[in-house]
């Protein structure tokens, strides 16, 4: 269980909101007993963009004073309306914790609120609406008042949540035993690792032109990394929405690979999978056309393998190719990787099907 605090900022929260001062005391009384009862309390803030006046670096864009976070409380910034849009981070972070319930409070109703409430509904979620913590202005269609009834009192209750009192809330909270997590990975995230030629790091939207020039535009290199190439700025700075947001949970793994002398965005690595209850991960990378055959590969993987033993926590990091990549083959060699077996058959590309080879390294076969 956790109590998610919707977009409750400086820019959105005042007397123009249907029952304010109801809002902000139910709202600040349900973080209090959520803080009292050991429940994790997890803001979103919602960014309009650069230049919107409601962004970062924006005071409108800051959480309300009344509610504003402890310190090593997560906050979590999306573009979207629904929290749980894989784009912000907020799923991974929740499906790793093992969080089953979601306490949803905040603004607006009829936007975030209501679309968070449904994606929750959909991903599984039992999620709880405590009566009057969340609100919304008037529109042009319906009075404030209006809107929050047709939501709190017919949208929701029976079909996407359970709309009960604050008082009842409140006792679920004081029922609720907590999960322990006690078999699972750090979400320590893409941590800065340095190498003797290369920066590994999580990306950053000044990031787009080195990634357009060294490998993302690249149709060979993406065709072998089996991801399709991405053409515009456009269509790479909403890839690095999905890396920027996503990174957010803690539990995503995805690295800039930089080279040190030209400080160019030459590939990436990742752990595009990651088995937390067990511990293990799946690597992938690419390195643009101009920059292989000098070792780079085979030096981020290094370096990722180690950050998962000693970092993440993982004990078992797997990685797969096809045996038409002979490159790939010989950095799984250099990397101490064994073979695991082969599902033959696996991929049908160009009209042709090909295997799928597994390798593996062990935590206990790093450590010798």
């Amino acid at each position: 269980m956790i109590l998610l605090v919707i977009d409750v900022q400086k820019g959105i929260t005042d007397e123009r909101l249907y029952a304010f001062d109801e809002f902000r005391k139910n709202v600040r009384r349900l973080i209090d007993e959520a803080r009292k009862n050991e429940i994790e309390v997890v803001y979103v803030r919602h960014d309009d963009g650069e230049g919107s006046g409601f962004s970062a670096g924006d005071g409108a864009f800051e959480i309300f004073d009344e509610i504003r976070p402890h310190d090593g409380e997560r906050v979590f910034d999306k573009k979207v309306n629904s929290c749980l849009n894989r784009n912000v981070g907020l799923i991974e972070y929740l499906q790793n914790r093992h969080i089953q319930t979601l306490i949803i409070t905040g603004l607006q109703t009829d936007y975030c609120v209501d679309a968070t409430i449904k994606s929750a509904f959909e991903n599984g979620f039992e999620v709880i609406v405590p009566e009057g913590c969340n609100s919304t202005r008037d529109n042009a269609y319906m009075s404030a008042e209006a809107t929050c009834r047709f939501y709190n009192e017919s949208m929701w209750p029976g079909r996407y949540a359970k709309c009960i009192s604050v008082e009842e809330t409140i006792l679920r909270m004081k029922e609720h035993v907590p999960h322990a997590l006690t078999n699972t990975v750090s979400p320590c995230g893409t941590g800065r690792i340095e190498t003797e030629r290369l920066i590994l790091r999580a990306f950053r939207y000044s990031d787009v032109p080195s990634m357009m020039r060294n490998w993302v535009s690249d149709d060979e290199v993406q065709w072998m990394y089996g991801e399709p190439s991405y053409k515009t700025k456009e269509e790479v700075t909403a890839l690095l929405d999905e890396y920027i947001g996503r990174n957010q949970s803690g539990y995503y793994y995805r690295w800039a690979v930089i080279e040190k002398e030209s400080e160019e965005c030459i590939g990436q690595v990742a752990y595009f999978l990651v088995d937390s209850d067990n511990r293990f991960a799946e690597i992938e990378y690419c390195i643009g056309t101009a920059f292989q055959g000098k070792g780079y590969a085979t030096e981020a993987t290094k370096a990722v393998i180690g950050y998962g033993f000693d970092k993440i926590g993982l004990n078992k990091v797997q990685i797969c190719v096809r045996p038409s990549n002979k490159a790939s083959g010989k950095v799984i060699k250099k990397c101490g990787f064994k073979e695991d077996g082969t599902l033959r058959e696996y991929f049908f590309r160009d009209g042709a099907y090909e295997d799928r080879m597994y390798f593996s390294i062990l935590k206990d076969e790093y450590e010798l």
